[in-house]
């Protein structure tokens, strides 16, 4: 069964392509029935039309025509494969037959995208929160970033500037006689009503609505202003920009107001833009350290919380900063706006706290030492990706709109068979009751449709079913499951698009061997180490570390010794199939990663890395459970290594991608051939191109990804070999090779090493 294939078709992915046919026996596959949806994939083949969808007329049902229903067409009649109502046509409809079918019936479109508004609701907004409280270096370089980001947002968008410092100033664009702004004390929470109020964008209710309007439209057009208009005053405030100038003394650190600047920009598109398409993007080079939302006070004395201080409860500011965010998340999210934050510093900048504006939201978040950094750049210059468009002569390529879309809504419906659970992503409950709700939660769940706000191509939410069969009468009745997904979100344009993927499953019986064979068959390793993830890093919020390595170390040993064919106690009788050959090193390599395993991590990193693992499609989420590994030598072209030391040879380049971090490792001879300047003698010139070969993979990997990785160059026994030393599987080590014999171990640790692994998987599967 090729997964991929129907990835690209549907863009869905299935821990279980094949259903076990009652609860219990669900229960007794360990890896839950899941599927991994992109609301906004570029899937082959796509259908896209100018009208409305056709609804059934049940009020609890409310699904929409799909190729799964069956059609009388002399009656012209369809019935729903969720409810079984019979449902008319419209008159619209009346020259339909099997030769002339309409897109919404035909067997391939399976996903259909309407476009059910014409009307645009005006270009997006986008209002830059700028911190100052940065070094001449670090603001020069933001401000360059930011000039040249204007240059990349259509000419119709939107602009608004805050910067904030000590306080925070609002910049009014309008007022080109000089630099004017308003400002708020950052140690004083604000509320939209009063942002609204000292800022006079309360329009009198006096006079027609259309004169409303054009006052309101006014007012905000002191704050917010189209590109082509406000490129001069928007450059003209940048350049004159200055570090905060409020003094601190030097045992303090100095004051940032970051949660009184998200306030402020909140209140300020909910006064004038309420419902349209906005994004606030955040440039945080700090903590926050007064006013509310603040993360750590300004004595230097009283350390940032580390993991271990929340797990103590040492953490002061923690569950009070958590609480005043997911304010300012909630009052975004229903006013459909996105928070993005761009996080640039060595030290802590709250990502923990704040992490819950960028999720509630369906915003981004980059994580950089530096704004001069690479990750901070290319992800910027990423964010405003345009969609690519054929031309009419289908040779060329045009660039449309902004790849990015907004207030994505999300909804599930079932048939009878099985219920939703829960999802788990930048998904906000919309706590929405239905037939489709299963009593059992996991992650987001009590609820069939969900908030996702900003999406993006690469925007994945997991979902989780509940089979509810309590017998095996549907193998009896032949009985499909149904599941239909429905995404409703505003294009860049500013139209109203709705995206419908309608799925049927079957099931199987996996106590008979024909139907345990139809369920081996239909799993996908890559789909289910994802949704496992998704839901490990689920539980690790609020549960210990330990207990959820435990649990999955549970549900791994529970899924082999129910697929795998062995003898009772005889581990060398230990046999699995190769639809399940690749799910153990998935898990190995998720229990030493940065999801789960905290050590050495703040806890702004295990925020980030969790995040993005809960947003990324599967293929990408995989790369990030167990990083890829190219090996380049003199012996032949590239090739993919094992993610072993044992792939460490001096001879040898390696390549390792973990989504964050992109690190091209030289061995010893490689790097003393090239210290030598081999590379550079006429004779040499194939070193020359082995040298260049890596690192243009590498670039060429990094520019087609968010947040762009890291890039880190090693050399073996170097100090940055680290990076790829920690990703490989330990299976040489100081307690493997002999100290007698002088020779040296390539990583000492006293991590298990996979074949430690498996020894013990095979020893608990088998056992009685």
């Amino acid at each position: 069964m090729d997964f991929v294939q129907i990835e690209e078709h549907d863009g869905v992915r299935f821990s279980w392509n094949v259903w076990p046919s009652t609860r219990l026996e669900a229960a007794r596959m360990a890896v839950p029935v899941a599927a991994m949806y992109s609301p906004l994939k570029n899937t082959e083949g796509l259908a896209r039309v100018q009208y409305p969808p056709i609804r059934c007329k049940q009020e609890t049902c409310k699904c929409v025509l799909n190729p799964y229903c069956r059609v009388d067409f002399l009656n012209k009649i369809w019935v729903c494969p969720f409810c079984l109502t019979r449902n008319h046509f419209p008159h619209h409809y009346a020259d339909i037959s099997p030769e002339n079918l309409p897109a919404e019936i035909i067997p391939n479109f399976t996903t259909m995208e309407y476009v059910i508004d014409e009307r645009s609701v005006g270009p997006p907004v986008f209002m830059f929160v700028i911190d100052t409280v940065n070094i001449v270096k670090e603001l020069d370089s933001l401000k360059q970033s930011l000039v040249k980001s204007l240059n990349l947002l259509p000419q119709d968008a939107l602009v608004g500037l805050i910067t904030f410092g000590k306080n925070v100033h609002v910049h009014e664009l309008s007022f080109e006689d000089c630099l004017k702004s308003f400002v708020f004390r950052g140690s004083k929470e604000v509320n939209a009503a009063r942002v609204a109020q000292l800022l006079g964008l309360n329009v009198p209710q006096q006079g027609s609505q259309q004169e409303q309007l054009q006052a309101k439209a006014e007012a905000a057009g002191r704050f917010l202003m189209p590109v082509a208009e406000a490129d001069f005053t928007f450059t003209a405030i940048l350049e004159d920009l200055t570090p905060d100038e409020w003094p601190h003394k030097a045992k303090e650190r100095p004051d940032r107001s970051t949660g009184v600047a998200m306030a402020v920009a909140t209140g300020l598109l909910e006064a004038t833009y309420a419902g349209r398409s906005a994004r606030i993007m955040m440039f945080v080079g700090g903590p926050p350290t007064v006013g509310p939302g603040l993360v750590v006070s300004p004595n230097l004395e009283e350390n940032i919380r580390s993991h271990h201080d929340l797990v103590k409860g040492k953490a002061p500011h923690y569950d009070k900063a958590i609480k005043y965010y997911t304010k300012l998340a909630e009052s975004a999210r229903n006013n459909g706006h996105i928070i993005d934050i761009f996080a640039c510093s060595f030290d802590q900048v709250g990502l923990a706290e704040m992490r819950v504006c960028v999720e509630q939201t369906g915003g981004q978040m980059v994580l950089d030492d530096t704004f001069l950094g690479d990750v901070y750049l290319g992800s910027l210059e990423s964010m405003f990706r345009r969609e690519v468009v054929m031309a009419d002569d289908q040779k060329t390529s045009t660039t449309g709109d902004l790849e990015m879309a907004f207030a994505g809504e999300i909804e599930v419906l079932t048939s009878r068979e099985f219920k939703v659970a829960g999802a788990i992503g930048t998904a906000g409950s919309l706590e929405r009751k239905s037939n489709s709700v299963s009593e059992s939660t996991i992650g987001v769940g009590d609820t069939s449709a969900w908030v996702l706000g900003g999406l993006y191509p690469n925007s994945t939410v997991s979902f989780y079913f509940d089979i509810v069969n309590s017998s095996a009468q549907v193998l009896n009745d032949g009985r499909q499951a149904y599941l239909q997904i429905v995404t409703r979100y505003r294009h860049a344009s500013g139209r109203t698009h709705m995206r419908v993927t309608t799925i049927a499953k079957t099931f199987a019986d996996p106590k008979t061997d024909q139907g345990a064979g139809y369920i081996k068959a239909g799993f996908d390793q890559e789909a289910a180490a994802v949704v496992m993830a998704r839901y490990a890093v689920y539980k690790a919020e609020t549960e210990f570390a330990n207990d959820v390595l435990r649990w999955l170390d549970r549900q791994l040993i529970r899924l082999v010794a129910k697929f795998a064919q062995y003898q009772p106690d005889k581990p060398e009788s230990f046999r699995l199939s190769p639809e399940f050959s690749y799910y153990p090193m998935f898990m190995f390599h998720l229990r030493r990663s940065q999801f789960l395993q905290v050590f050495n991590a703040s806890p702004d990193e295990t925020a980030w890395y969790r995040l993005i693992v809960c947003r990324e499609n599967t293929s990408n989420g995989v790369l990030m459970i167990q990083p890829s590994l190219m090996s380049y030598s003199l012996d032949g072209p590239a090739q993919p290594a094992p993610l072993d030391v044992s792939a460490v040879h001096p001879e040898r380049i390696l390549v390792l991608d973990t989504f964050f971090n992109m690190v091209v490792f030289h061995g010893d001879t490689i790097n003393q051939w090239k210290q030598d300047g081999v590379h550079e003698l006429p004779d040499y010139a194939y070193f020359a191109e082995l040298l260049k070969a890596p690192e243009e993979d590498a670039q060429s990997r990094m520019k087609e990804r968010f947040p762009r990785p890291k890039y880190v160059f090693c050399v073996q026994n170097g100090s940055q070999s680290r990076f790829i030393m920690a990703k490989l599987n330990p299976s040489i080590t100081q307690n493997t090779v002999n100290a007698d014999a002088g020779s040296r171990p390539p990583v000492f640790t006293d991590d298990v090493s996979l074949k430690v692994f498996m020894e013990h998987l095979r020893k608990l599967a088998v056992a009685k």
